[in-house]
């Protein structure tokens, strides 16, 4: 449990990072890649943690 919400904090701070550090003057420019990732992982652990809440909503109905 406690490492899902290290887990969490750390996308986040990662996305926050992301945006923060984005160069909209040069979008495709190798200092953004790590925005780029930043957002990948977003989308990714959001769609896994979606899908793992909906699963255990369907194990325990309350």
């Amino acid at each position: 449990m406690m490492l899902n919400k290290i887990i969490t904090f750390i996308v986040l701070l990662w996305f926050v990072y992301g945006i923060f550090n984005f160069d909209s003057a040069q979008p495709y420019s190798k200092t953004n890649i790590i925005s780029y990732l930043g957002l990948a992982v977003f989308i990714v652990y959001l769609i896994y943690s979606l899908k793992k809440a909906s699963r255990d909503q369907k194990r325990n109905p309350d």
